[in-house]
């Protein structure tokens, strides 16, 4: 007999907690209330038990009357046995249904399973505000799991309309909760919760392949969130967008690109085949700026790259089909040149950056003069200055100014009896 693994997830819109994390086996037939957004995983073994037949109901609530509100289901990664392409995920399947009176299957019809690009897998209800994620797997115990972050929002239907008891307006008009942002997840499903201006995310090269990366002061992208395996026979692109500060002609903003580290296989005869990395200037008029031969390697001959042509610098990651591990990590400037505008940094090389990534310990400028230790030293010494004056006003008020009033108190009772 199958296991028989029920949980119902509902979301509401009191706040109850702003985050958390539960495991699909641990919960089997509970009811877990969500307001904003979880991360749900398959167990926090990497084992699955035999048998399993497990689902999960997932209801969101409206944040108004008539409102609509909707699940959206981001996968973070998935990681669990895939057989044949003719058999399909026969081991470890797992199944998305929109709506809970006609349900829709919104996955593959033979399911998800294997290793697999995460941009693909973002799933939100149509049918009505329900969600139900069904893992099952066969007879014998397998090894896997996915991991997946659940949000509840609810759509704006007119442009002019605005966000309700606080919540946070996405680029693609969803409001979720304020929390969200800058929290390293894509919960508006077009990741402006997480490179809207001033965030300064770390966001992840696989869960964004064939989106784009929109830059406002300096994003540090990383190949993975967690492990070091590679997704064979593979391309993933990420284009990244640098925004103008200026709403002028003039200051048109650049791109720059700083390798801070790289860890792939070695070039074969000169050139990267089993993993290589290809930065491109511009979109229209795309041109290769890291060399025919692409990058990899441990170690890089050249670690700057900047667009000259426009705003969008695409860059591309290919693997054969070998298993093998590696990483990297990037961080991205916007950037321009000219005269530099209100709340930025002029570095020593003419760019004008935003002026919260000085002394931040990255690359920012392209000749380090944003980490300059006498700069980093002066701002340090200012922020332990302001730190103090706040220290003090805290104990002059808390102390000293009830200390005064109670003896000026006193003088005034003094004078007002000797005149008796």
């Amino acid at each position: 007999m199958p296991n028989a693994c029920n949980i119902k997830v509902k979301a509401s819109i009191a706040s109850k907690y702003s985050w958390i994390q539960d495991y699909m086996d641990e919960n089997c037939g509970k009811t877990l209330n969500l307001d904003t957004y979880f991360r749900l995983q398959a167990s926090r073994k990497s084992s699955l038990s035999s048998g399993l037949n497990c689902s999960v109901d997932i209801f969101a609530t409206s944040k108004k009357l008539g409102g609509s509100a909707r699940v959206h289901a981001r996968l973070l990664s998935i990681n669990m046995p895939f057989s044949t392409p003719v058999s399909g995920c026969d081991r470890v399947k797992l199944e998305l249904h929109d709506g809970i009176r006609n349900k829709t299957l919104i996955t593959p019809k033979n399911g998800l399973c294997g290793d697999s690009l995460y941009n693909s897998y973002s799933y939100v209800t149509v049918n009505d505000n329900f969600m139900t994620f069904t893992l099952t797997t066969n007879p014998s115990p397998q090894i896997g799991t996915f991991d997946a972050i659940i949000t509840n929002f609810h759509q704006l239907e007119d442009p002019n309309d605005a966000c309700l008891n606080g919540w946070w307006r996405c680029g693609n008009d969803r409001c979720v909760d304020p929390s969200t942002k800058c929290n390293t997840f894509d919960n508006c499903g077009d990741n402006t919760d997480e490179t809207y201006e001033k965030c300064k995310p770390t966001m992840y090269f696989y869960e964004n392949c064939g989106q784009e990366i929109h830059v406002y002061d300096a994003v540090h992208l990383k190949l993975k969130r967690s492990g070091s395996s590679l997704i064979p026979n593979t391309v993933c692109d990420n284009i990244v967008v640098s925004h103008s500060k200026s709403s002028g002609v003039g200051a048109p903003a650049q791109v720059y690109a700083h390798f801070r580290s790289i860890n792939l296989q070695q070039k074969v005869s000169g050139n990267c085949t089993a993993a290589r990395l290809d930065v491109f200037d511009g979109l229209r008029n795309k041109k290769r700026i890291s060399g025919s031969e692409g990058l990899c390697g441990t170690s890089l001959q050249t670690v700057d790259y900047t667009t000259d042509q426009d705003n969008f610098m695409p860059i591309e990651f290919t693997t054969d089909g070998s298993n093998q591990v590696g990483s990297f990590e990037i961080t991205l400037t916007n950037f321009h040149t000219g005269e530099c505008l209100a709340g930025e940094f002029r570095c020593r090389n003419g760019r004008c950056v935003d002026s919260t990534v000085q002394c931040d310990g990255y690359q920012n400028c392209g000749d380090n003069s944003d980490n300059v230790s006498e700069l980093c030293s002066v701002i340090a010494g200012l922020a332990a200055g302001a730190i103090v004056a706040i220290v003090l006003s805290a104990i002059f008020f808390v102390i000293f100014l009830p200390i005064c009033i109670i003896v000026v108190m006193g003088r005034r009772r003094r004078n007002r009896y000797s005149g008796i």
